[in-house]
Formats: structure tokens, sequence, C-alpha cells
């Protein structure tokens, strides 16, 4: 596992605390201090040379994941760094007596100087999306650095800034290729075997295979490279409506794969679940993590060091849920936005009550008017994807605000990116960086496997983010162009069906197998004793859950994985 640990006492201006494991690349002289977490192309005395050549400016030409390190003795200055699309973590704390840095959040605990203060901010937002966006973390003065950021610390001054060394959305903003069709095809055709062949480099690497067409089609391609048959793993569920590994199967028989299959049952859910804390340094409830944790154990039980892996298909290639909805509305004056939104503000659902537990007809309404008040089509996949609104929150966590800004505040698109781009582009830097990567990487890394992401090599993000949109989603196709490059291995009778997605039934496991562990969780003592909830707006969500209001299934699972992360935050701390 690549980590690393830094302390620096403010007022010596030395480092109290340099921890750093074997497998990371470093380098050290009377000068300088490097420490590289990235993939081992480049060596610490070539960092080393590139910084004293060209200063932070080298960072654009690092096209694979890293976290980085810099001690620059001779000017009295820290930086850090992190990789374009952000795959691999990075945190620091800077209060009056410390800076301290580091690759796992929870290892910060280790260092006496650190002292943690859980965020009620934060712990709405783990509320409201799932997980903790850019650039905040679970503690108070504590924060992530954001993807394609870097931050230069002054120890003179005893302050920092923070500079952008790679923005995506200034993609976006520049002029959509004018090229035909075919043309568009065969190129992102190329890029994406390029990207495939550049992480199959490491021969000893599996596959994820969901069935869908982002894991099938990088499995395709991976297989024509190969002249031998390669590992693909599926996780099933003895659950017709969501298991898609007959279809992955079927997929990998095609294909030519050695496949495998594990299908997940709720003893793996009850033996998983409450070791998540574990895995994720911050409270994390994508309901994929655990049986992500068993492809993990999948991979290392057949001795393979890494996986490639399908995240961020849908963000480059465009799947763009509501675009026309979203479109419409941003296009639409603010004002007559204000004017529809103020008659649903009247309705007294709320005071109703059977509408106001029915089928969560108060808090659609809501959102309606969020996305309707929203300034931008970013705040309104903002808005759509919130589970938590602002109001319960203040009833529910005690001390709470609201954050001063989160990943869909710092988004930034200048006016000439077009509709998809922004819903691609804001799922990009916030669900996918700090959701779906953070639930790979994190789960790998875990058991010491390299994550490899095809679709996130920055040329090709590049390039599809200058393909016009017309072309991304084409007559109602989304992710037209890749489909297309699939269909070119694949069947399509074999491929094309609707996504059932990676999910699981955590809402009949939680009525059944976790009810008892849940409870341990979720009850009036526990609750009383942590003190950071109102109770009895906690209980009230459980009891509506086990009443039969199956409306209340996705709060339930985020408090009750956030209460398994507390107390373990609590044993350890």
């Amino acid at each position: 596992m690549k980590t690393f640990l830094v302390s620096i006492e403010k007022n010596l201006n030395t480092l109290s605390t340099l921890k750093y494991s074997k497998e990371i690349q470093h380098f050290e002289d009377e000068n300088l201090l490097i420490l590289f977490t990235g993939d081992n192309t480049l060596l610490g005395d070539e960092l080393a040379l590139k910084y004293q050549n060209q200063g932070m400016a080298f960072l654009k030409d690092l096209d694979h994941s890293f976290s980085l390190f810099i001690h620059d003795k001779l000017n009295n200055q820290l930086f850090i760094a992190k990789d374009k699309t952000g795959i691999e973590p990075l945190y620091f704390c800077d209060d009056k007596h410390h800076i301290i840095v580091g690759t796992h959040l929870k290892a910060f605990k280790e260092l006496e100087a650190f002292t943690p203060i859980i965020n009620p901010s934060s712990i709405g937002e783990y509320m409201q999306f799932g997980s903790i966006l850019q650039p905040n973390t679970i503690f108070k003065d504590c924060y992530k650095v954001c993807a394609g950021e870097y931050v230069c610390f002054d120890l003179n001054k005893h302050s920092y800034t923070t500079s952008k060394y790679w923005e995506l959305e200034a993609y976006y903003d520049d002029e959509k290729m004018q090229k035909s069709e075919t043309d568009i095809l065969k190129e992102s055709h190329t890029l994406l075997q390029q990207s495939v062949e550049e992480a199959s480099k490491n021969t000893n690497f599996g596959l994820s295979l969901s069935g869908g067409y982002d894991s099938s089609t990088l499995v395709a391609i991976a297989q024509a490279q190969s002249d031998k048959k390669l590992d693909t793993f599926t996780i099933g569920f003895h659950c017709d409506e969501i298991d898609e590994a007959p279809h992955a199967k079927a997929i990998a028989k095609h294909l030519g794969t050695n496949h495998h299959e594990h299908y997940f049952t709720a003893q793996d859910a009850l033996k998983l679940i409450p070791k998540m804390c574990e895995v994720y340094d911050e409270p994390f409830a994508d309901y994929a993590s655990s049986p992500t944790m068993i492809t993990a154990q999948l991979l290392k039980e057949h001795h393979l060091s890494s996986i490639i892996s399908g995240d961020g298909g849908d963000e480059v290639f465009a799947t763009a849920e509501d675009v026309h909805l979203f479109e419409k509305i941003d296009n639409t004056p603010m004002l007559l936005k204000q004017l529809l939104a103020q008659p649903l503000a009247l309705l007294p659902i709320d005071k109703i009550p059977y509408l106001k537990n029915h089928n969560n007809l108060a808090k659609k309404i809501e959102k309606l008017q969020q996305i309707l008040r929203a300034k931008n089509i970013s705040k309104m996949v903002e808005a759509r994807n919130t589970l938590f609104l602002e109001k319960e929150l203040e009833t529910q966590i005690k001390a709470y605000t609201k954050p001063l800004q989160n990943g869909f505040d710092m988004l930034n698109f200048r006016g000439s990116a077009q509709a998809v781009d922004e819903i691609i582009g804001s799922y990009f830097k916030t669900t996918m960086a700090d959701g779906e990567l953070i639930k790979s990487y994190s789960a790998m890394n875990h058991l010491d496997i390299k994550l490899h992401t095809p679709f996130l090599n920055p040329t090709l993000i590049k390039y599809m983010a200058q393909v016009p949109s017309s072309i991304k989603i084409k007559d109602g196709i989304k992710k037209y162009l890749l489909k297309e490059i699939a269909y070119q291995y694949i069947p399509k009778e074999l491929i094309e069906r609707p996504k059932a997605g990676f999910a699981i039934p955590f809402d009949a496991w939680m009525k059944n197998e976790l009810k008892e562990v849940l409870y341990e969780q979720v009850n009036e003592k526990r609750l009383d004793k942590d003190n950071i909830f109102y109770t009895s707006s906690i209980i009230n969500i459980r009891d509506q859950f086990y009443a039969g209001n199956n409306a209340y299934k996705y709060k339930l699972w985020r408090i009750f994985i956030f209460q398994l992360w507390y107390e373990n935050f609590q044993k350890n701390n």
C-alpha cells in the first residue's frame, strides 16, 4: 500500500513526523524532499529535476494517478498535489501549530498533533450525497486536495494558497470539433484502445465485468489486445431485478475470458458492511461498496495485483439524465422560474398527515422548487441528487450549519459549454470523483490492488469534451459512441438491455439479516450518548421505514452507515 504521512511543526518549520511506505518514490537531498505515490514511470531524482527546471508547471505533463509531497527547503515552502482526475486521495490539516499531510485521513489520528473534531456541516453533506465532496472532510480544519490542484504552503508566512494546474471545465469551453461522425468514432475508439493498452502494461491484472457497456467494452478491447485469456470478475445477486451476472457471463463467454462469479448474499452483507468503516476513511454510503470489497478479495485470491475498472464511462462518453428538461429550465428567464416555484412553496404538504409521508411527496415538491430556483445546470444536478433537504438537516443534526462550499459550488463552467457537458461535468467532479472513485480506489487499495481507469485518461477526456453533444447523445441514445465501439466486439442483442445498476437489496436486508445490527446502531440510548443527532428525528426515520414506508430506506441506510463509522472512530480515537 503506497502511503505517506508528514507533520510539520510551524514554529520550528521542521518535520516532526515523516512516514512513508517503501513502495513510493522518495527523493531527498539538502534542498529538497519529494514523496510520490504515482506509477513508477518517474523516479524520485527525475521528479526533482523536473521540479527544479519547471516548478509546479511539470504537473501538467503527468497523466497517471498520483499524490505528491514536496518540501522545498531552500525556499521554505511545501507543495502538495493530486492527479488530474482525483483517483488517489490526499488530505491536509492546517492549524495554529502544525501542517499535516497524508494519503489516508485515518492515519492522522496516529499523530498527537492532530485533534479530530467532527464537523456537523460535513455530516450534513454526507447525508445529502452519501459521501463528503471535495474540498471538505468529516473533520474540522481538515481538507481534501482537489483533483487537478496543488496547494502551496509558505512556511515563513504561515499561509497557503491553492492553484489549478488542470481544469476539466476548460475543455468544454473549447470550440467543438468539426469532424464527421465516422472520423470521431474511429478516433475515440483508437484513444480508448491506447488507454486500455496503457492500463494493461502490468500483465498481472483482472477486469471488472458487470455486463454493462462500460466494463464490457473495456474487457472486449483488452481481450482483443491480449494473447492469453484474461480474468474477468462479476458480482451477482439472488434477485432477478438487479442481477446482471448472467448477462456478464454470456459476454465473457463470447469474448473468451477466464470468468469468475461470486453471488453476494445476505451473509456477505452481514460480514462486510460493518467492516466498511475500516476500508473508507470517512463515512461512505455507496451501496456498491461491499460488493466492490468482495471483488478485491477475489482478485487477491487469484493472486492478481491490479484491476481495470469502468469508472468514469458515464461521465466521459455521456450519460446525461434530464438533459432536455434542464436545458429548458436553464433557458427560462429567472423571474418566470421564480413565479413557477412560488405556488409550490405554498402547498402545505408537510401539514397534511397522509401526504406528508406519502411516497416522499413533500420532498419531491421541495426539490422541484430548488431546481427551478437553481442559478445554473450544476446547481440543478446538485438539487436532483440531494437526499436530505437543508431544512431536514437542521432538525436532525445538532449544531448543523450549511458548508461554506462544496464540489458543486466550485464548478466553473463559463457559459460556452453545452447542457450535456455541464451535466456530465458536474457529475464527473462530484459524485464520480468523491463517490465512484472513492468506492473503487479504497476497496482495492485496502488489499494493495492497483486501480486502473482507462476512461479517465486525460487525453481521452479532452477529446471527448470537444465532441458535439449531438453525437455523444444521438437520437436519444446515451453514450452513443461507446455503444458503437462496443458493437464492433459484442453482438448488439447480447449487450443491449435496460441497465440494472450495481445495487444491492439493502432494504430487504435491513428488514431481516441486518436489522439487529442496525438497531444496535440506531436506538435512543446510542443516539443520546453520541449527542450528534436529534434523537427523536432519527428514530422517526427508522420507525417510518420499519412501519413499511420504503421511501425512508435511503435515509436510514446513510444514518446506519454513519453510525457504524462513528462507532469505529470512537474506538480508535
